[in-house]
């Protein structure tokens, strides 16, 4: 008898230190965080090759890779902060003067080059007047900004800008990356791929380039950057041919990361992902627009624009023409910016209230089922190019609009015969994107009246003043206001239907930490503004961890 006692005593005893143990492995887990180490090397699959590295030069739109070199290697004087406004970058401040023409940079101390060479004013006149003559930047939008600023060298660690008039985007606009003038003074823009410059790629940024080959980039932590050294050791890109190849590297290991925009391949949104891989998707600054002919009769009419605006569903757009690989967008302010305005409120998907707004405007169904008034059917003819998404997205727009007796006729064009017709306002409706559109929301260049890129011919006197005013005002608290009242005005009167804005995949082990993208409470989860801006928190991205107890474990 006694033996057995002991026996259970023993048993229980086991028991005990048993479920003790597992509780306390899940009380660690749940009230520990890792904690970054420095070391570590970190491997990407990028799709392409660098087509021309050197910035200033390389497009956003056309040349991915080599965007994603100048992410890593440069810096601007500004920078996209946590908040998704522009903070200091080389620029240690700012000032503004009082008319809002002149900006003075004080640039930062003891920053310097990866060649060692201190930073000084020099460089950043070198490369702003440099970006005011290129022949052929790789981002004209942002060149035009610069061609009317003159730039002037105070001192060596003092920059003035003065602009011809108030620019509140204009911030945003000085982070252009900046070059080293010991480099490349003396040489044209056209003429910087001679030097060599494009194979070293010398900057300030938290990475160096320690080689670049035709089949990968090896980058290296520079150990003096000013925003700290990074966590990582290396980076090391490797460049690949197709989307399947690079996810079958991400697949067997080979690469730590893998990153693609939604829809690209059809392997990454649907992979079955083990538990130590992590997938995050997030928006994209860009969007696709359903643009209206407001020239043009039935589409003057606003009762008309609303009632197609309740009868077309985004949601189901998105998930029968994109697989659900988008977010719905409800004005020309990306949702992710902090000018959305919470309070601006799309239509209702409501087909019964679109049947009757077109009952009541005199549009009833005719012997086939196409609605009429006067004898005259309603029949709206649609452009869109060949891209798949688009393509789908409006054949579903057919299909929608349909169903309430609306008639859809789609004619596909190449992207170049899109544009011009939607220069020349020869379309009705014209189902296209916006790429690229940047931190900053200023949507000034697409629907003030006196733009060319108001492709709608939208002329309202309320939304002009509301965005003069927004693009000189230097208070965010006072522009927030002016486009909140923008995007309730544009919905009023529904001069296009924004769509969609498409998503950016990214695909990592779990040992790489601090990249925020999966984090909600971070503006770099909410949008990225290009792929390369997936690199915004590099610095904080690492490998090797500690883990610490966080707080009390509750009993």
């Amino acid at each position: 008898m006694t033996r057995r006692i002991r026996w259970q005593i023993v048993i229980a005893a086991l028991s005990i230190l048993l479920v003790s143990g597992l509780l306390g492995r899940l009380a660690l887990r749940n009230a520990s965080m890792a904690n970054p180490l420095t070391g570590g090397s970190y491997h990407e699959a990028v799709l392409g090759t660098p087509i021309q590295p050197i910035p200033l030069l390389n497009s956003p739109l056309t040349d991915p890779v080599g965007r994603d070199l100048d992410a890593l290697l440069f810096d601007g004087l500004m920078r996209i902060g946590a908040d998704g406004l522009p903070e200091p970058g080389l620029a240690d401040s700012y000032d503004v003067d009082a008319s809002g023409l002149v900006y003075t940079f004080h640039l930062r101390r003891g920053v310097t080059w990866h060649d060692e060479v201190p930073l000084t004013s020099e460089d950043v006149v070198f490369t702003l007047r440099a970006l005011q003559v290129v022949a052929q930047p790789g981002d004209p939008t942002l060149a035009k900004i610069w061609q009317g600023v003159l730039v002037d060298r105070v001192d060596d660690y003092t920059v003035r800008c003065t602009l011809s008039a108030p620019l509140a985007s204009f911030l945003s606009a000085a982070r252009v990356p900046i070059l080293p003038s010991h480099l490349l003074a003396g040489k044209s823009p056209e003429r910087w791929a001679e030097t060599g410059y494009g194979r070293t790629l010398v900057g300030t940024g938290p990475f160096a380039l320690t080689e670049l080959r035709d089949d990968g980039a090896t980058l290296t932590a520079n150990p003096h950057y000013f925003g700290g050294r990074p966590y990582l050791d290396t980076v090391n890109l490797r460049f690949i041919t197709t989307p399947d190849a690079a996810l079958a590297a991400f697949v067997r290991g080979d690469v730590t990361a893998y990153g693609e925009r939604a829809g690209t391949s059809q392997g990454l949104a649907t992979l079955t992902l083990p538990r130590t891989m992590i997938r995050s998707q997030v928006p994209l600054d860009e969007y696709a627009v359903l643009s209206f002919n407001l020239r043009r009769a039935p589409l003057d009419n606003v009762p008309l624009r609303q009632a197609l605006a309740h009868g077309l569903s985004k949601d189901a757009v998105i998930e029968r023409a994109l697989g659900g690989l988008a977010m719905p967008l409800n004005t020309p302010i990306l949702s992710g910016s902090w000018a959305s305005s919470p309070e601006a409120h799309w239509y209702n998907d409501d087909p019964a209230a679109a049947m009757r707004l077109l009952g009541e405007l005199g549009y009833d169904p005719g012997i086939d089922g196409v609605r009429q008034r006067d004898g005259q059917r309603l029949s709206l003819d649609l452009i869109v190019d060949s891209e798949p998404r688009r393509r789908a997205a409006a054949t579903e727009i057919v299909r929608q609009w349909g169903d309430l007796g609306i008639e859809v006729k789609v004619e596909e064009l190449s992207q170049a015969e899109i544009l011009q017709r939607l220069h020349d306002h020869s379309f009705m409706m014209a189902l296209h994107s916006w790429a690229h559109v940047g931190p900053d929301p200023d949507p000034y260049a697409l629907w003030h009246s006196s733009q060319a890129l108001n492709y709608a011919g939208l002329a309202d006197p309320e939304i002009d003043n509301l965005l003069e005013n927004a693009r000189v005002e230097s208070q965010v608290d006072s522009r927030s206001a002016d486009y909140d009242a923008f995007q309730k005005r544009w919905i009023d009167l529904v001069p296009s239907i924004t769509l969609y804005q498409p998503l950016y995949l990214f695909v990592a082990n779990q040992s790489l930490g601090g990249v925020g993208l999966s984090d909600p409470n971070t503006a770099a989860s909410q949008q990225i503004f290009g792929p390369d801006d997936r690199y915004r928190t590099i610095t904080r991205w690492f490998i090797n961890s500690y883990r610490e107890i966080q707080g009390n474990i509750s009993r």
